[in-house]
Protein backbone atom coordinates (compact mmCIF):
# COMPACT_ATOMS: atom_id res chain seq x y z
CA UNK A 1 0.00 0.00 0.00
CA UNK A 2 2.82 2.53 0.55
CA UNK A 3 2.30 5.64 -1.76
CA UNK A 4 -0.72 4.54 -2.84
CA UNK A 5 -2.71 7.10 -0.87
CA UNK A 6 -2.40 10.68 -2.14
CA UNK A 7 -4.44 13.55 -1.23
CA UNK A 8 -4.38 16.89 -3.27
CA UNK A 9 -5.51 19.96 -2.35
CA UNK A 10 -8.24 21.61 -4.54
CA UNK A 11 -9.98 25.50 -5.17
CA UNK A 12 -13.46 25.58 -6.25
CA UNK A 13 -14.75 29.02 -7.81
CA UNK A 14 -18.39 29.56 -7.89
CA UNK A 15 -18.52 30.54 -11.35
CA UNK A 16 -22.57 30.87 -10.46
CA UNK A 17 -24.70 31.02 -7.53
CA UNK A 18 -24.53 27.44 -5.72
CA UNK A 19 -27.34 26.71 -3.71
CA UNK A 20 -27.16 23.33 -1.25
CA UNK A 21 -29.58 23.08 1.24
CA UNK A 22 -29.48 22.69 4.98
CA UNK A 23 -32.88 21.44 4.90
CA UNK A 24 -34.57 24.32 6.83
CA UNK A 25 -36.79 27.01 5.77
CA UNK A 26 -36.63 30.25 7.53
CA UNK A 27 -40.48 31.91 7.92
CA UNK A 28 -41.00 35.37 7.51
CA UNK A 29 -40.33 35.86 11.36
CA UNK A 30 -37.18 33.72 11.75
CA UNK A 31 -34.81 36.16 9.84
CA UNK A 32 -34.52 40.32 9.19
CA UNK A 33 -35.57 41.90 5.93
CA UNK A 34 -34.27 45.39 5.09
CA UNK A 35 -36.84 46.44 2.21
CA UNK A 36 -35.15 49.39 1.38
CA UNK A 37 -31.76 47.84 0.77
CA UNK A 38 -33.16 44.24 -0.05
CA UNK A 39 -31.13 42.67 2.29
CA UNK A 40 -31.78 39.49 4.26
CA UNK A 41 -29.72 39.42 8.11
CA UNK A 42 -29.52 35.86 9.63
CA UNK A 43 -30.26 35.31 13.31
CA UNK A 44 -27.75 34.31 16.12
CA UNK A 45 -30.54 32.34 17.52
CA UNK A 46 -29.33 32.45 21.26
CA UNK A 47 -28.86 36.30 21.13
CA UNK A 48 -31.66 36.65 19.38
CA UNK A 49 -34.33 34.67 22.20
CA UNK A 50 -31.52 36.88 24.21
CA UNK A 51 -32.80 40.42 23.06
CA UNK A 52 -36.32 39.33 23.18
CA UNK A 53 -36.19 38.27 26.35
CA UNK A 54 -34.05 41.53 27.63
CA UNK A 55 -37.07 43.54 26.19
CA UNK A 56 -39.54 41.36 27.56
CA UNK A 57 -40.75 40.64 23.77
CA UNK A 58 -41.45 37.03 24.18
CA UNK A 59 -45.12 37.22 24.50
CA UNK A 60 -45.79 40.20 21.96
CA UNK A 61 -43.43 38.20 19.39
CA UNK A 62 -45.54 35.02 20.00
CA UNK A 63 -48.93 36.57 19.71
CA UNK A 64 -47.67 38.40 16.41
CA UNK A 65 -46.35 35.00 14.69
CA UNK A 66 -50.02 33.11 15.31
CA UNK A 67 -51.90 36.34 14.26
CA UNK A 68 -49.69 35.79 10.76
CA UNK A 69 -48.43 39.79 10.88
CA UNK A 70 -44.97 38.41 9.93
CA UNK A 71 -46.30 37.60 6.53
CA UNK A 72 -46.58 41.68 5.49
CA UNK A 73 -44.16 42.80 8.14
CA UNK A 74 -40.58 41.97 8.66
CA UNK A 75 -39.49 41.16 12.22
CA UNK A 76 -36.78 43.71 11.80
CA UNK A 77 -39.57 46.35 11.27
CA UNK A 78 -41.87 44.97 14.37
CA UNK A 79 -38.48 45.46 16.37
CA UNK A 80 -37.89 49.01 15.24
CA UNK A 81 -41.51 49.62 16.11
CA UNK A 82 -40.93 48.07 19.58
CA UNK A 83 -37.92 50.76 20.30
CA UNK A 84 -35.43 48.34 19.46
CA UNK A 85 -31.99 50.08 18.36
CA UNK A 86 -30.45 49.80 14.91
CA UNK A 87 -27.25 48.56 17.21
CA UNK A 88 -28.56 45.72 19.15
CA UNK A 89 -30.04 44.58 15.37
CA UNK A 90 -26.38 44.26 14.85
CA UNK A 91 -25.54 42.23 18.13
CA UNK A 92 -27.65 39.43 17.02
CA UNK A 93 -26.43 39.19 13.01
CA UNK A 94 -25.16 35.82 12.04
CA UNK A 95 -24.27 36.91 8.55
CA UNK A 96 -26.07 39.05 5.84
CA UNK A 97 -26.89 38.20 2.07
CA UNK A 98 -28.08 40.45 -0.63
CA UNK A 99 -31.20 39.55 -1.74
CA UNK A 100 -33.95 39.55 -4.69
CA UNK A 101 -36.94 41.10 -3.33
CA UNK A 102 -38.55 38.74 -0.96
CA UNK A 103 -42.02 40.95 -1.05
CA UNK A 104 -44.46 39.52 -3.66
CA UNK A 105 -48.53 39.56 -4.44
CA UNK A 106 -50.13 36.32 -3.93
CA UNK A 107 -54.56 36.51 -4.73
CA UNK A 108 -54.00 40.84 -4.52
CA UNK A 109 -51.96 40.42 -0.97
CA UNK A 110 -48.40 40.91 -0.68
CA UNK A 111 -46.51 38.51 0.80
CA UNK A 112 -43.19 38.01 2.71
CA UNK A 113 -42.02 34.75 1.47
CA UNK A 114 -39.96 32.25 3.20
CA UNK A 115 -35.79 31.66 2.08
CA UNK A 116 -34.69 28.21 1.74
CA UNK A 117 -30.79 27.88 3.81
CA UNK A 118 -28.03 27.34 2.45
CA UNK A 119 -25.53 24.63 4.09
CA UNK A 120 -23.34 26.27 6.81
CA UNK A 121 -21.00 25.54 9.47
CA UNK A 122 -21.64 26.76 13.10
CA UNK A 123 -19.43 30.09 12.39
CA UNK A 124 -22.34 30.92 9.48
CA UNK A 125 -20.07 30.20 6.79
CA UNK A 126 -21.40 28.40 4.10
CA UNK A 127 -19.66 25.76 2.86
CA UNK A 128 -20.23 22.58 -0.15
CA UNK A 129 -20.20 19.03 1.79
CA UNK A 130 -17.90 16.90 0.63
CA UNK A 131 -20.69 14.78 -0.57
CA UNK A 132 -22.20 16.79 -2.76
CA UNK A 133 -18.61 17.28 -4.89
CA UNK A 134 -18.03 13.50 -4.87
CA UNK A 135 -21.50 12.97 -6.05
CA UNK A 136 -21.09 15.16 -9.01
CA UNK A 137 -18.01 13.57 -9.77
CA UNK A 138 -19.60 9.78 -9.90
CA UNK A 139 -22.06 11.27 -12.32
CA UNK A 140 -19.39 12.42 -14.35
CA UNK A 141 -17.00 9.16 -14.09
CA UNK A 142 -20.40 7.39 -15.08
CA UNK A 143 -21.30 9.51 -17.76
CA UNK A 144 -17.71 9.27 -19.49
CA UNK A 145 -17.87 5.91 -18.89
CA UNK A 146 -20.66 4.90 -20.68
CA UNK A 147 -20.26 7.04 -23.54
CA UNK A 148 -17.03 5.41 -24.00
CA UNK A 149 -18.40 2.16 -24.45
CA UNK A 150 -21.57 2.56 -25.67
CA UNK A 151 -22.11 -0.94 -26.77
CA UNK A 152 -21.73 -2.50 -23.77
CA UNK A 153 -25.23 -1.04 -22.17
CA UNK A 154 -27.00 -1.36 -24.87
CA UNK A 155 -29.32 -4.13 -23.46
CA UNK A 156 -29.65 -2.31 -20.28
CA UNK A 157 -30.86 0.68 -22.76
CA UNK A 158 -33.29 -1.31 -24.67
CA UNK A 159 -34.63 -2.69 -21.22
CA UNK A 160 -35.35 0.83 -20.18
CA UNK A 161 -36.93 1.79 -23.31
CA UNK A 162 -39.54 -1.65 -22.34
CA UNK A 163 -40.20 -0.13 -18.69
CA UNK A 164 -42.29 2.83 -20.58
CA UNK A 165 -45.33 0.41 -21.64
CA UNK A 166 -45.40 -0.84 -17.77
CA UNK A 167 -47.54 0.86 -14.90
CA UNK A 168 -46.15 3.52 -13.54
CA UNK A 169 -45.51 2.46 -10.11
CA UNK A 170 -43.33 -0.44 -11.80
CA UNK A 171 -41.54 2.09 -14.60
CA UNK A 172 -39.06 3.61 -11.95
CA UNK A 173 -38.90 0.02 -10.28
CA UNK A 174 -36.84 -0.90 -13.70
CA UNK A 175 -34.97 2.28 -13.81
CA UNK A 176 -33.80 2.45 -10.63
CA UNK A 177 -32.80 -1.43 -11.33
CA UNK A 178 -30.96 -0.81 -14.28
CA UNK A 179 -29.26 2.09 -12.78
CA UNK A 180 -28.22 0.07 -10.17
CA UNK A 181 -27.21 -2.72 -13.00
CA UNK A 182 -25.12 0.24 -14.45
CA UNK A 183 -23.39 1.44 -11.32
CA UNK A 184 -22.75 -1.96 -10.46
CA UNK A 185 -20.64 -3.22 -13.92
CA UNK A 186 -18.78 0.00 -14.02
CA UNK A 187 -18.14 0.78 -10.37
CA UNK A 188 -17.85 -2.26 -8.29
CA UNK A 189 -14.62 -3.41 -9.43
CA UNK A 190 -12.82 -4.50 -6.33
CA UNK A 191 -12.22 -8.71 -5.89
CA UNK A 192 -12.97 -9.31 -2.57
CA UNK A 193 -13.85 -12.73 -0.60
CA UNK A 194 -16.08 -15.04 -2.02
CA UNK A 195 -18.36 -13.87 1.08
CA UNK A 196 -19.07 -10.32 -0.73
CA UNK A 197 -21.52 -9.69 -3.86
CA UNK A 198 -21.07 -7.88 -6.49
CA UNK A 199 -23.83 -5.16 -5.35
CA UNK A 200 -22.47 -4.86 -2.23
CA UNK A 201 -20.90 -1.41 -1.50
CA UNK A 202 -17.55 -2.70 -0.19
CA UNK A 203 -16.88 -3.68 -3.92
CA UNK A 204 -17.25 -0.54 -4.85
CA UNK A 205 -14.31 1.57 -6.13
CA UNK A 206 -15.73 4.56 -4.90
CA UNK A 207 -14.24 3.85 -1.65
CA UNK A 208 -11.21 4.89 -3.02
CA UNK A 209 -12.16 8.60 -3.52
CA UNK A 210 -12.69 10.86 -0.52
CA UNK A 211 -13.67 14.26 -0.63
CA UNK A 212 -13.47 16.84 1.99
CA UNK A 213 -15.99 19.65 2.42
CA UNK A 214 -15.52 22.74 0.57
CA UNK A 215 -14.91 25.78 2.92
CA UNK A 216 -14.59 29.26 2.34
CA UNK A 217 -13.74 32.59 4.41
CA UNK A 218 -16.41 34.20 4.15
CA UNK A 219 -19.85 34.29 5.01
CA UNK A 220 -22.25 36.67 3.39
CA UNK A 221 -24.57 34.89 1.02
CA UNK A 222 -27.27 36.14 -1.69
CA UNK A 223 -30.98 34.85 -1.62
CA UNK A 224 -32.05 34.39 -5.37
CA UNK A 225 -35.62 34.08 -6.25
CA UNK A 226 -36.53 30.68 -8.62
CA UNK A 227 -37.06 31.24 -12.46
CA UNK A 228 -38.55 28.71 -15.01
CA UNK A 229 -38.18 30.06 -18.49
CA UNK A 230 -39.64 27.75 -21.09
CA UNK A 231 -39.88 26.99 -25.09
CA UNK A 232 -43.69 26.60 -24.53
CA UNK A 233 -45.61 30.02 -26.33
CA UNK A 234 -47.38 31.73 -23.80
CA UNK A 235 -50.29 33.62 -25.28
CA UNK A 236 -48.95 36.74 -23.70
CA UNK A 237 -45.57 38.04 -21.97
CA UNK A 238 -42.49 36.76 -21.70
CA UNK A 239 -41.89 32.80 -21.83
CA UNK A 240 -40.86 33.47 -18.11
CA UNK A 241 -42.55 32.44 -14.98
CA UNK A 242 -40.93 33.82 -11.58
CA UNK A 243 -41.62 31.65 -8.84
CA UNK A 244 -42.02 32.23 -5.24
CA UNK A 245 -39.12 30.35 -4.03
CA UNK A 246 -36.19 31.85 -2.63
CA UNK A 247 -32.85 30.00 -2.00
CA UNK A 248 -30.25 31.53 0.04
CA UNK A 249 -26.89 30.77 -2.16
CA UNK A 250 -22.78 31.12 -2.49
CA UNK A 251 -22.06 33.97 -4.66
CA UNK A 252 -20.79 34.06 -7.96
CA UNK A 253 -16.98 34.83 -7.21
CA UNK A 254 -16.33 32.96 -4.21
CA UNK A 255 -13.53 30.57 -3.49
CA UNK A 256 -13.56 27.78 -1.16
CA UNK A 257 -11.01 25.18 -0.29
CA UNK A 258 -11.54 21.27 -0.70
CA UNK A 259 -9.29 18.15 -0.62
CA UNK A 260 -9.23 14.95 -2.58
CA UNK A 261 -7.87 11.91 -1.38
CA UNK A 262 -7.58 8.83 -3.30
CA UNK A 263 -6.37 5.28 -3.15
CA UNK A 264 -4.71 4.90 -6.57
CA UNK A 265 -4.91 0.94 -6.45
CA UNK A 266 -8.86 0.87 -6.07
CA UNK A 267 -9.05 3.74 -8.94
CA UNK A 268 -6.83 1.58 -11.01
CA UNK A 269 -9.85 -0.97 -10.89
CA UNK A 270 -11.96 1.91 -13.05
CA UNK A 271 -8.85 2.18 -15.78
CA UNK A 272 -8.66 5.45 -13.75
CA UNK A 273 -5.10 6.68 -13.35
CA UNK A 274 -5.12 10.21 -12.08
CA UNK A 275 -7.32 13.02 -10.49
CA UNK A 276 -6.48 14.99 -13.34
CA UNK A 277 -9.02 11.99 -15.18
CA UNK A 278 -11.62 12.46 -12.96
CA UNK A 279 -12.16 16.10 -13.24
CA UNK A 280 -11.79 15.58 -17.30
CA UNK A 281 -14.77 13.02 -17.07
CA UNK A 282 -16.57 15.26 -14.54
CA UNK A 283 -15.68 18.59 -16.87
CA UNK A 284 -17.67 16.56 -20.09
CA UNK A 285 -20.61 15.32 -18.74
CA UNK A 286 -21.51 19.14 -17.97
CA UNK A 287 -20.12 20.68 -20.96
CA UNK A 288 -22.39 18.08 -22.80
CA UNK A 289 -25.52 19.09 -21.00
CA UNK A 290 -25.20 22.79 -20.80
CA UNK A 291 -24.78 22.39 -25.48
CA UNK A 292 -27.88 20.73 -25.15
CA UNK A 293 -29.20 23.58 -23.30
CA UNK A 294 -27.59 26.21 -24.82
CA UNK A 295 -28.65 25.04 -28.63
CA UNK A 296 -32.00 25.70 -27.42
CA UNK A 297 -32.21 28.75 -25.09
CA UNK A 298 -28.14 29.86 -26.15
CA UNK A 299 -29.52 32.87 -28.45
CA UNK A 300 -32.07 33.96 -25.83
CA UNK A 301 -30.33 33.91 -23.15
CA UNK A 302 -26.38 33.84 -24.38
CA UNK A 303 -25.25 35.87 -21.02
CA UNK A 304 -26.04 32.74 -18.82
CA UNK A 305 -24.19 30.43 -20.69
CA UNK A 306 -21.29 33.05 -21.22
CA UNK A 307 -18.96 31.71 -18.57
CA UNK A 308 -20.47 28.31 -18.70
CA UNK A 309 -17.55 26.61 -21.04
CA UNK A 310 -15.11 27.05 -17.40
CA UNK A 311 -17.43 25.03 -15.49
CA UNK A 312 -15.85 21.49 -14.66
CA UNK A 313 -19.49 19.92 -12.39
CA UNK A 314 -22.51 21.52 -11.50
CA UNK A 315 -23.88 20.74 -7.80
CA UNK A 316 -26.23 21.96 -5.60
CA UNK A 317 -30.24 22.94 -5.93
CA UNK A 318 -31.94 24.22 -9.19
CA UNK A 319 -29.72 22.59 -11.51
CA UNK A 320 -32.33 20.69 -12.93
CA UNK A 321 -33.08 18.01 -14.39
CA UNK A 322 -30.30 17.27 -17.33
CA UNK A 323 -27.28 17.80 -14.41
CA UNK A 324 -28.29 14.32 -12.69
CA UNK A 325 -29.18 12.18 -15.46
CA UNK A 326 -27.86 9.53 -17.60
CA UNK A 327 -30.24 8.52 -20.44
CA UNK A 328 -28.36 11.24 -23.25
CA UNK A 329 -25.53 8.59 -22.28
CA UNK A 330 -26.82 5.63 -22.34
CA UNK A 331 -29.37 6.33 -25.52
CA UNK A 332 -28.23 5.79 -28.69
CA UNK A 333 -28.80 9.46 -30.34
CA UNK A 334 -30.00 12.97 -28.58
CA UNK A 335 -33.20 12.29 -30.34
CA UNK A 336 -34.31 9.11 -28.65
CA UNK A 337 -32.99 10.25 -25.02
CA UNK A 338 -35.36 13.57 -25.55
CA UNK A 339 -38.32 11.03 -26.34
CA UNK A 340 -38.05 8.95 -23.72
CA UNK A 341 -37.43 11.76 -21.09
CA UNK A 342 -40.81 13.06 -22.64
CA UNK A 343 -42.53 9.84 -22.76
CA UNK A 344 -41.46 8.86 -18.74
CA UNK A 345 -42.08 12.87 -17.76
CA UNK A 346 -45.72 12.44 -19.26
CA UNK A 347 -46.52 9.36 -17.49
CA UNK A 348 -45.87 11.17 -13.75
CA UNK A 349 -47.11 14.88 -14.94
CA UNK A 350 -49.68 13.99 -17.31
CA UNK A 351 -50.93 17.82 -17.09
CA UNK A 352 -47.57 19.11 -18.43
CA UNK A 353 -48.30 17.57 -21.81
CA UNK A 354 -44.50 17.34 -21.96
CA UNK A 355 -44.97 14.89 -25.33
CA UNK A 356 -47.01 17.62 -26.77
CA UNK A 357 -44.81 20.67 -26.06
CA UNK A 358 -41.24 19.76 -25.40
CA UNK A 359 -40.25 19.70 -29.05
CA UNK A 360 -36.47 21.04 -29.09
CA UNK A 361 -35.48 20.09 -25.46
CA UNK A 362 -36.88 17.96 -22.75
CA UNK A 363 -37.76 18.91 -20.06
CA UNK A 364 -38.64 22.34 -21.63
CA UNK A 365 -37.94 24.50 -18.98
CA UNK A 366 -34.61 26.33 -18.38
CA UNK A 367 -33.79 26.99 -14.65
CA UNK A 368 -32.44 30.05 -13.24
CA UNK A 369 -32.28 32.19 -10.54
CA UNK A 370 -32.61 35.73 -10.55
CA UNK A 371 -32.04 39.14 -8.72
CA UNK A 372 -33.26 42.39 -10.12
CA UNK A 373 -32.54 42.25 -14.20
CA UNK A 374 -29.48 39.67 -13.26
CA UNK A 375 -30.06 35.87 -14.50
CA UNK A 376 -28.39 32.97 -13.67
CA UNK A 377 -28.04 29.26 -14.42
CA UNK A 378 -27.18 27.41 -10.54
CA UNK A 379 -24.55 25.44 -9.87
CA UNK A 380 -21.42 26.32 -12.26
CA UNK A 381 -18.34 25.62 -10.49
CA UNK A 382 -14.45 25.21 -11.97
CA UNK A 383 -12.15 22.99 -9.90
CA UNK A 384 -8.34 23.95 -10.04
CA UNK A 385 -5.57 22.28 -7.77
CA UNK A 386 -3.56 23.72 -5.77
CA UNK A 387 -0.20 22.91 -5.13
CA UNK A 388 1.09 19.46 -5.76
CA UNK A 389 -0.36 15.99 -4.45
CA UNK A 390 0.79 14.70 -1.34
CA UNK A 391 1.42 11.13 -1.49
CA UNK A 392 0.45 9.52 2.09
Amino acid sequence: MNGQIVRQEYELTCIAPVHVGSGQKLKSFEYLYDRRKDEVAFLNESKWIALLAQHDLMDAFADAVISGAFLRQSIREWLLDHQIKEGELRSIILRRAASAPLITKERGRTKLNDIVAQTTLADGRPYIPGSTIKGALRTGMLYYAIRRDPARFRSTWQEILRSLREPLRDQKKTSDCMMSRVEQTLLHTLCLSDDVKTGDAVSSAMRGLRVSDAVGTVRDTVVLQKVDATTKKKRQGENVSELPLFRECIPVGRRLRFSITVDRAMLSTLGIRSLDEIIAMAHTCTADGLRRQESVFGRRYPEVFADAARADILIGGGTGFLAKTLIYALADSDNEAQNFIKTALDSMFRAHKHRQYDRAISPRTLKLARMDTQDWLMGLCSITGVGNAQTL
